[in-house]
């Protein structure tokens, strides 16, 4: 009987022992599957997951380098001059903002009353409009281009530029001058070929834009010749472009665009860059001032 009662003991803390043991072992496996897991879930985290969990070592902060001083009048026209501060400024449409938000166009979009009240503005402040042969002139024959004038650029030729824009003109007596890619002529949302000829006649300039308004920083030779050349016969024909002056589609150019227009005749190139110092070693690069709806007492004048 006894000995029944031992084995008994003997098998309960055996089966004890085994149990612990085998607990134990589920346990250590359970911590490290998770382990794993967690491993392979944490390589999935995006890094502000991990990071706001992570404690990372300080590490040095780098030494910030000051932003260059912009050149004064006198720098740039010691450096590129002559140069004459004359305001070139830009747009692209003048409409309606609820007309502009239903087409997407608000980004590029100035209201009319507010193109108004800046046109008023300018008149208000006595200052005058030209158009590129007083550039020109002023780069090549040394003749003073008036104090307070100011360039008015219209890019890609929309509808609303003869819609909105040239009565408003035609009411205050400026000039301006229009950027066209000569491929959209025509298209809907682009002014035709007859109304082009009444901006002309009305004192608005028609320059070059490309063909199909293709950005020249590219290294297609071609697309350079064929987007140039193409436009150029297109106002050549229509006898525009007299003064051979560009505006270059989304601000793009490089080394080879300059070549290229400098080569075929191109006295004027404007770029998207800001500014309104215009220099004649710079005349293939010459800054603008992009308008927004907003008085134009906020760039400076």
């Amino acid at each position: 009987m006894r000995k029944k009662k031992l084995l008994i003991i003997f098998l309960f803390l055996s089966a004890t022992l085994v149990s612990a043991l085998v607990a134990s072992n589920v346990f250590w496996f359970i911590k490290l599957s998770r382990s794993s897991v967690a491993h392979k879930i944490s390589d999935g985290l995006t890094p502000a997951q991990i990071a706001k969990n992570a404690k990372p070592a300080p590490t040095a902060l780098p030494t910030p380098k000051p932003s260059p001083k912009p050149l004064t009048f006198a720098e740039l026209n010691s450096l590129y001059g002559p140069c004459v501060n004359l305001p070139t400024l830009y747009y692209h449409h003048i409409q309606n903002m609820d007309v502009a938000k239903a087409a997407g166009q608000q980004n590029l979009t100035v209201a009319t009353d507010i193109f108004i009240q800046q046109m008023q503005y300018l008149k208000d402040h006595g200052y005058i409009t030209v158009v590129t042969n007083s550039l020109t002139d002023f780069f090549d024959k040394g003749t003073p281009i008036p104090s307070g004038a100011v360039l008015l650029t219209f890019d890609d030729g929309y509808e609303d530029f003869y819609v909105n824009v040239l009565p408003i003109l035609r009411q205050f007596g400026f000039r301006a001058l229009m950027a066209l890619p000569t491929g959209l002529v025509g298209n809907p949302g682009y002014m035709t070929w007859d109304e082009i000829s009444q901006a002309a006649s009305a004192g608005v300039e028609i320059v070059n834009h490309t063909w199909s308004h293709a950005s020249l920083a590219t290294n297609s030779t071609d697309l350079v010749t064929k987007e140039v050349m193409t436009a150029d016969g297109q106002l050549t024909q229509r006898n525009y472009n007299s003064n051979k002056a560009f505006v270059y589609p989304y601000g793009g150019y490089n080394d080879y665009a300059i070549n290229f227009l400098q080569t075929h005749g191109y006295t004027l190139a404007f770029t998207t860059i800001p500014g309104s110092t215009l220099c004649k070693k710079q005349r293939y690069t010459l800054p603008r001032i992009r308008i927004g709806n907003t008085n134009l007492s906020a760039y400076g004048f």
